[in-house]
């Protein structure tokens, strides 16, 4: 089911008092709207925010309460929000590819405004979330710091989407409401939370309407469908239906297709103002009401008969074969026959539990047993059930709590203050002067009541530590240990029978995390180990506990108390060790990670020092889940002989850990796997050389290495000597270093092509990257003559599997012709694919490109409307990158936005708007293509912003300014050019 999520409208009168029955009246005031399921909509956040903690709706947490409050917030303010947005969304420029979304934020904005609209004058409406749920996946321990967190989020959301309109940024509107493509509606429409509205025009799982919600009409029910309704549906094959106002029951067989309607039997003719199933095992059993009073039926299909008539003043449904029934004041129990087991006659009942049920008459609590004769006559001010083993907790009036037989003699006299079965413990807890202790099952004090706490120390099953092919008989369960402090700091470890099995000598005690899979060996099931942890002598309340093992034994400490993380591993046959981490201090986590992580041999003696970030895989060991991963992946190369990786913690480089203690570095490693056959290992450490990653970057041993992984002694072997065990991805790379002249030893463009022909030849023709390289060096005549067709052949072989630079060359080659005549309407489409891929060059090219093909519609004299929509997605693509700091062609896009919003293209022409792209174009000059970009954006100030005496802007001095910044550009360029080698 997930974890639900519910959005409510409410409403209350400013008039309203205090007391249970103003708070009903409060609660049936809130009408749900919404809900979502594992996650908070971005509409719910945009409603809720500049809001606060709100009164709990929890009538829908039926499977736990984390006791969250709502979040709730003003409606008027809520409804303004969203009409902003709304205006916003229908001036987006690529609201042509969905224009029903404008529809549907028109809908959002009239919908909420009804919803207000019918509030009472003098209320207060709200929205309002219960995001209880929402709170366990994140483990929240502290109710009130969720919801304040989740008033933060709506807070920061609702912020940036706001500047983004005040500052008409289209894309960035965009990504806050979490649209990735604008087209892509039903993923969206759930995501953002239409989808899930109740109202009928939201409709999640249809694509959005094409009518105005003031034209809406809900489609009408199929009046032929005569199907069954299910809210009437009562038990098995029986239905309740409704004549002339009263209630019958009918019998409909579960293969039922609403066709065959003779099938249908009725088995009570409608005669009662109610009926609903009574709860009972039998789904015949049903309570039927007549004036305000409910009996019992038995809707036998060949005899239906009333087994009690309407007499009960109230019912509760039955559990077992009896139910709780009340007539006037007075409460009894009814068999399913319809005959009292106990007649009318106490004030308050509970369930049946081991043959008796707890009834109270006026003050006194006694117990009735299933005869419905009282087995202890009412004389307890207080009373709990009986457990399995005889005995109950009751109180006298002096005294305190004790246990009662079930005859009612005192197992153990009244002296406790509290006295509490505790079925995991199969235990009382006692508890008397505010110390506790513990009595057996069997009423025998085991612990007096002097400790401050007892709490059972959870075992893990004997079977999941167990082998799966372990031929033993399966291990008796533990016996139950309970972990007891005797003083604040100061906690030992006893048995069911009071001995005292680990002395009280720490603060805590933790049952070891049971091994899985083939960590499932019998080194830790012959073993009693349980993790204790103190807090080495510090006071500090928030001080960290510190973790060692305890072999119970043996009867002594087996791993000192010195870590924050403590995991056990097993490898081998029956090696047995530990996984133990630390957390950084905050000033190396940047450079560092965040842990520092190691292993411990059996004894607690140090196997591989706590000087790495990870081991085994890159994940923190302090997740739980993680922890499963790497202990199962430690264990499985270990016990293989292998070593396994991980990183240093004091130097940015990769090493490999073996069992038996050493560390070697990765060179070492890859190299001794390629020299034992091992291909990957040579194109892996090529990889890492180039890049450097966890070793020291070293172009020229890259390139020896990947000439290696692709079936060569030397870079400069021609491919045809190459081993039949090369991989073809390593032909690939080393095409392109040889390309590049990576290693500096010049480049080899005839070899490079080379490679990747033979590369082609031999398994990597699937490979969508190696097709790409191919097709750019026949497209581009490298090493070799030039070949467009050839070149263009392989990026669309490569562009099936929607590879970035064979889209984005294929933009390229339709947007120039080559080959053929250029088509400008299919390169926007591969450069859109290329931007969807995640190419930021192709969405400059989209943005430019569209517009060169507006304008050139423009010239043919197509229809207006086709142009603008051209123009306005033009203006879109290229906001995307001017909006976006960290782009290097941010400063062409912005050239580009200038020249459109100058013009009036895609958008009514704004010279002010203009001004502002051009002049943040021209300040760009962090990157190469930004500083290209600066002498045209200087250049378009100069001449026709404020050059040109037909612009709004003309101003001959800024003119005669931008026109010297140009030169000076230009003469920078000039002399930096000049200086370079030849």
């Amino acid at each position: 089911m997930g974890n639900r999520s519910w959005l409510y409208f409410e409403h209350s009168s400013p008039d309203a008092g205090h007391g249970d029955e103003n708070e009903d009246d409060e609660q049936a005031s809130a009408t749900e709207m919404a809900d979502a399921n594992n996650n908070f909509p971005v509409l719910w956040q945009i409603l809720l925010a500049d809001g606060d903690a709100g009164e709990a709706i929890d009538h829908q947490r039926v499977f736990g309460d984390a006791d969250t409050d709502n979040l709730a917030s003003d409606a008027h303010a809520a409804l303004m929000r969203v009409r902003q947005l709304q205006a916003f969304v229908e001036r987006h420029p690529m609201l042509h590819t969905l224009p029903q979304i404008a529809l549907q934020f028109e809908a959002l904005a009239l919908h909420l405004a009804e919803l207000i609209d019918e509030a009472p004058d003098d209320s207060s409406p709200r929205f309002s979330a219960n995001l209880d749920e929402l709170s366990w996946l994140g483990g929240e321990s502290d109710a009130e710091s969720f919801i304040e967190r989740k008033r933060r989020e709506c807070n920061e959301l609702w912020a940036e989407v706001r500047r983004c309109i005040d500052g008409g940024n289209y894309p960035g509107v965009d990504a806050a409401l979490g649209i990735k493509r604008f087209s892509d509606w039903e993923t969206w429409a759930w995501h953002f939370g239409l989808g899930s509205i109740s109202h009928p025009y939201f409709d999640g799982y249809e694509p959005p309407r094409d009518e105005r919600f003031a034209d809406f009409e809900p489609d009408e029910e199929d009046d032929d469908n005569d199907g069954p309704d299910y809210d009437n549906h009562l038990a098995g094959e029986l239905w309740r239906f409704e004549a002339d106002g009263r209630w019958g029951v009918m019998r409909i067989p579960e293969d039922d297709d609403n066709d065959d309607r003779s099938r249908r039997i009725t088995v009570v003719e409608p005669a009662w103002d109610d009926i609903r199933h009574a709860g009972a095992e039998d789904p015949r059993l049903l309570w039927i009401t007549r004036d305000g009073r409910s009996g019992l039926l038995l809707a036998d299909a060949d005899a239906p008969r009333v087994l009690l008539e309407p007499q009960l003043d109230q019912d509760w449904d039955f559990e077992g074969d009896v139910a709780t029934a009340m007539v006037g004041d007075d409460i009894g129990l009814l068999r399913t026959d319809g005959s009292w087991l106990l007649k009318p006659s106490v004030d308050e009942v509970w369930s049946f539990v081991e043959g008796r049920v707890r009834a109270r008459v006026g003050e006194r609590i006694g117990y009735v047993d299933l005869q419905g004769q009282w087995a202890i006559e009412p004389r307890f001010n207080e009373a709990e059930d009986f457990t399995p083993f005889g005995l109950a907790p009751a109180r006298a009036d002096e005294g305190g709590w004790g246990l009662v037989r079930a005859s009612g003699e005192w197992a153990v006299p009244p002296g406790f203050d509290i006295l509490q079965w505790r079925f995991e413990w199969e235990a009382f807890e006692a508890t008397r002067d505010g110390k506790t202790g513990l009595l057996d099952a069997q009423g025998r004090v085991v612990l007096e009541p002097v400790y401050e706490q007892i709490e059972l120390l959870a075992e893990y099953p004997v079977e999941l530590l167990q082998s799966e092919d372990d031929e033993r008989e399966p291990e008796a369960p533990r016996p139950k240990r309970f972990a007891v402090e005797r003083a604040e700091g100061q906690c030992g470890l006893v048995d069911a029978l009071g001995r005292v099995l680990v002395p009280f000598d720490y603060g805590l005690f933790e049952t070891l995390e049971p091994l899985t899979g083939e960590e499932r060996v019998h080194a830790m099931v012959e073993r009693d180990l349980v993790r204790v942890a103190s807090k080495g002598g510090r006071k500090a309340r928030n001080a960290p506990w510190l973790r060692g093992i305890y072999d119970v034994a043996a009867g002594r400490e087996l791993v000192p108390c010195k870590y924050r993380t403590l995991l056990p591993l097993t490898w081998g046959t029956r090696d047995i060790g530990w996984l133990v981490a630390e957390p950084l201090p905050r000033a190396a986590k940047a450079a560092k990670g965040q842990l520092a992580v190691g292993v411990l041999r059996d004894d607690g003696t140090v196997l591989h020092p706590q000087a790495y970030p990870w081991i085994a895989m890159p994940v923190s060991v302090n997740d739980g889940w993680y922890s499963v991963l790497v202990r199962s992946e430690l264990r499985k190369r270990w016990s293989a002989g292998e070593p396994v990786k991980t990183a240093r913690n004091d130097r940015d480089a990769y090493v490999w850990l073996h069992a038996d203690g050493r560390e070697q570095s990765h060179t070492e490693h890859m190299a001794a796997r390629h020299a034992a056959g091992d291909m990957r290992a040579a194109y892996e450490l090529a990889c890492h050389l180039r890049d450097g990653e966890g070793v020291e970057a070293d172009p020229l041993e890259a390139l020896r290495w990947m000439a290696r992984a692709a079936g060569v002694r030397e870079p400069g072997d021609a491919p045809a000597a190459a081993s039949p065990d090369g991989l073809p991805e390593a032909m690939r790379e080393l095409a392109t270093m040889l390309r590049r002249d990576t290693a500096g030893i010049g480049a080899d463009a005839v070899t490079a092509r080379a490679w990747l022909l033979h590369a082609i030849a031999n398994g990597g023709a699937d490979d969508a990257a190696t097709q790409a390289q191919l097709g750019f060096v026949l497209y581009e005549g490298l090493g070799g003559e030039r070949d467009l067709e050839g070149g263009v052949r392989h990026y669309e072989v490569a562009a099936g599997q929607n590879d970035a630079m064979a889209l984005f060359n294929l933009g390229i080659a339709h947007k120039l012709g080559e080959p053929g005549v250029p088509d400008l309407e299919r390169a926007i489409g591969y450069f859109r694919r290329a931007e969807e891929a995640g190419d930021a060059d192709a969405t400059l090219q989209v943005g430019s490109t569209l517009r060169q093909h507006a304008l050139a519609l423009a010239e043919q004299g197509h229809a207006q409307a086709q142009v603008n929509a051209l123009h306005a997605e033009a203006i879109y693509a290229l906001q995307k990158l001017a909006e976006d700091d960290d782009k290097c062609l941010q400063g062409w896009a912005c050239y580009e936005l200038g020249l459109m919003r100058f013009r009036g293209q895609g958008a009514p022409r704004d010279a002010d708007a203009a001004e502002r792209w051009l002049l943040t174009g021209a300040a760009l000059d962090d990157c190469d293509d930004n500083r290209d970009s600066q002498g045209p954006c200087i250049e378009a100030l100069a001449e026709q912003l404020y050059g040109d005496p037909d612009s709004p802007l003309f101003d001959e001095d800024k003119a005669r300014e931008w026109t010297q910044r140009l030169e000076a550009l230009a003469a920078a360029a000039a002399a930096t050019t000049s200086d370079e080698p030849e």
